[in-house]
């Protein structure tokens, strides 16, 4: 494949060729933000982004205009932002804000979000949010997930049936990585799972640099640097089907500062992990056939 994966990378790790408007979600009857790319095609492809756990939309505010930037309408709910949120709900109130944002005009009036085009993406909590409501709607054209974290009903149970193609991204040695094998393993449509080799799982939320040292945030901007282009790439080559970006989408493409993760290095690597075990894990793992 004669691309150059690095000018590539470096040009959507930048802001894309529209300016955005920012709106309140209100609109629609539920909390949150729409970011909007100005003067861009309409109809504009959608992508309903899920937050993770306590947090909210402003946590995400970089991140999601980054998105809006190159050409996406974003829709951003701040639902579900309790302690104990109910994953469900989480993912019913997501796929009614896409609905809404379906029926309006948008930013100054002259752009329209485009039906056959919704994606969805989020992080931790958000991203198995995200399975849960790609495993319920047909119309989902790309799921990308950032760090995902286990729900209930399981995303990875739900993931089993869903069709629609994914990005799955994990941190080395990330605390949640068996939540994103699980995801990788059962995912029925096609999957680029990449690891990064320098991310911090939580490093996506921005700011809040006093939640930080109370264990509920660790914004980390070289993790933000890291996520934007490849979520941004993946989405414009799966979801605004530009094949400019189509190496985003390919999961054997070596992009600098992640692994592309494949079956056989997370069955080689459950292997491992096996043999290192104490003899009791051992004989439970032979019993359970995992």
């Amino acid at each position: 494949m004669a691309i150059k994966t690095k000018a590539l990378l470096d040009k959507v790790n930048r802001r894309g060729p529209y300016g955005v408007d920012t709106g309140d979600l209100g609109f629609t009857g539920t909390p949150g933000a729409v970011f909007v790319p100005r003067d861009a095609p309409s109809p504009a492809p959608v992508v309903g982004f899920a937050h993770d756990w306590t947090k909210g939309p402003r946590d995400y505010t970089d991140t999601l205009k980054h998105l809006a930037s190159w050409g996406f309408v974003v829709v951003a709910p701040a639902t579900d932002r309790s302690p104990r949120p109910n994953h469900q709900h989480f993912a019913d109130h997501l796929s009614a804000a896409i609905e809404d944002v379906l029926q309006a005009r948008l930013g100054r009036g002259t752009v329209r979000a485009d039906p056959r085009r919704i994606g969805l993406a989020g992080h931790g909590l958000g991203g198995g949010v995200c399975a849960l409501l790609a495993s319920q709607r047909t119309d989902i054209g790309a799921v990308a997930m950032a760090f995902p974290t286990e729900t209930v009903p399981a995303a990875a149970d739900r993931a089993i049936t869903i069709d629609a193609p994914a990005l799955l991204l994990s941190a080395s040695g990330g605390v949640h990585a068996e939540d994103a094998r699980a995801l990788h393993l059962a995912w029925r449509g096609p999957i680029v799972h990449r690891r990064l080799e320098k991310a911090i799982e939580t490093g996506l939320v921005e700011g809040a640099p006093l939640v930080k040292y109370v264990g509920l945030a660790d914004p980390d901007r070289r993790t933000q640097r890291a996520v934007r282009p490849l979520l941004a790439g993946y989405l414009l080559s799966t979801l605004a089907d530009d094949a400019t970006y189509s190496a985003f989408a390919y999961p054997e493409t070596k992009l600098k500062g992640t692994v592309g993760v494949t079956d056989a290095m997370l069955e080689e690597e459950d292997d491992d992990l096996v043999a290192g075990a104490p003899p009791l894990l051992k004989l439970a793992k032979s019993f359970t056939g995992s």
